[in-house]
């Protein structure tokens, strides 16, 4: 393990403890024209957040052309043990493994292995039997054939016409547990879900849910291996990312490297140890049986720092080349229309970060004519997880970010909205 030490102005000294097996190289942030004041000013409010007791801890990193300008570890990761944050903390990412999943099965469209406009039943056939809801009126549902038929691009955009459980009538007595439960597999999950129609026609509507982990598992019987194994080898040991999987080691579990998930509801509120009902996409401490393509992951800030400086680079990182230029600028571009509606996170009107974004294929985009309500420049995509993390890649600007806490509860934008204010004002 190397320590790096990035010398900053203003005597601020920022120390990179990598676990990586090549690191971004660090710089002097004016050399790539990040105000070193405007980076402590960040550091500042992010501190200052911990110190009200907002959050427990933070981790975040920012790098601009290749280069890493801050990387920085604040307050706790367990607050009961009295456990510092550290670089190599390992965090809940949910939402922010659809792009890492995502890029992973375009590796398979760069291979003709699988084609965007390829219809899902090729590879589950048991999707071909799944109707529409034409019609919904308290127990009284309507229901039509699918027209056209889903496609792999479908689940790419998220207009593949399925959300979550709760989108569904209560009819149904659809539990989000039918499909994704740790110990049930993601093959046997997903023919689950093919025994509910779909809330839309595909290509209809842009709808937030189960469409990554569908994607998922195509990618499974496309590549003919279960998903852990496909994304190891399509995407972690190829560029770096040693600490981001399903689940953690045995090892880091003894040393409680994962962060502990804590809540307020309301401000005055103490921040809450709630990690026992964190929402369970994995065990995350031991194995399961589920690889959840839309939310299951483990990562570090270093290892999802090196993922998007690889898109932000083309699909290329430390001379390992995993997508073609042009698939990721598909990935990276608008891929939705205003028709097909807005963009939202989990549920609409939650977390303000992502208003009027589009999607492109499994992540945020930012329109040039974005809310100047939402801090941010041209250029911009990412995403965030339902436990308090969040990224950006800023293409025009040449700038990767990324933010991590395990946090679930009141004012949960706050952290996303400074962190992203503070990039954008660091940036000469």
């Amino acid at each position: 393990m190397r320590i790096l030490n990035c010398f900053l102005a203003l005597g601020i000294m920022t120390t990179i403890n990598s676990t990586l097996g090549a690191d971004l190289e660090q710089a002097d942030p004016a050399s790539v024209g990040v105000s070193a004041r405007g980076l402590a000013e960040l550091k500042s409010r992010v501190n200052a957040m911990i110190t009200k007791g907002e959050r427990a801890g933070v981790v975040y990193a920012i790098a601009r052309k290749g280069k890493i300008v801050a990387l920085e570890a604040l307050g706790k990761r367990d607050l009961e043990r009295d456990l510092p944050m550290e670089n190599n903390t390992s965090f809940r990412i949910y939402s922010m493994s659809r792009a890492v999943t995502s890029a992973a099965a375009l590796t398979l469209i760069d291979e003709q292995k699988l084609r965007l406009d390829d219809p899902v039943m090729k590879y589950i056939p048991s999707i071909a039997k799944m109707k529409v809801i034409k019609q919904a009126s308290g127990n009284d549902v309507v229901l039509e054939n699918q027209s056209p038929p889903m496609t792999v691009r479908h689940l790419f955009t998220y207009t593949s016409g399925l959300g979550y459980a709760n989108d569904w009538p209560k009819s149904f007595n659809f539990q989000q547990r039918n499909v994704l439960d740790p110990d049930v597999t993601l093959a046997d999950g997903i023919e689950n879900l093919t025994t509910y129609p779909l809330l839309y026609q595909p290509g209809a509507k842009w709808h937030y849910g189960f469409s990554g982990d569908v994607l998922g598992r195509v990618a499974e019987v496309a590549s003919a291996q279960p998903l852990d194994a496909f994304l190891k080898s399509r995407l972690f040991e190829r560029i770096g990312m040693r600490d981001t999987g399903f689940w953690i080691s045995e090892a880091d579990a003894q040393k409680h490297r994962l962060a502990e998930v804590y809540t307020r509801r309301t401000a005055t509120d103490q921040l809450t140890n709630t990690t026992a009902t964190a929402t369970p996409l994995s065990h995350f401490t031991r194995p399961g049986k589920l690889f959840s393509a839309g939310g299951g992951l483990v990562s570090t800030v270093p290892d999802y720092l090196r993922f998007i400086q690889m898109l932000l680079n083309g699909g290329v990182l430390d001379g390992q080349k995993i997508l073609n230029p042009e698939t990721v600028r598909m990935m990276l571009s608008q891929q939705t229309t205003t028709d097909q509606g807005a963009v939202y996170w989990y549920a609409p009107g939650q977390f303000t970060s992502v208003t009027g974004y589009y999607w492109g294929l499994a992540i945020g985009v930012r329109p040039n004519n974005a809310d100047a309500s939402v801090p941010g420049r041209p250029g911009e995509v990412g995403w965030s997880g339902l436990a308090n993390t969040f990224f950006l890649i800023n293409l025009k600007e040449q700038v990767v970010a990324v933010v991590m806490a395990q946090y679930q509860g009141i004012n949960g934008n706050d952290l996303s909205t400074i962190f992203r204010s503070g990039v954008y004002g660091a940036l000469q």
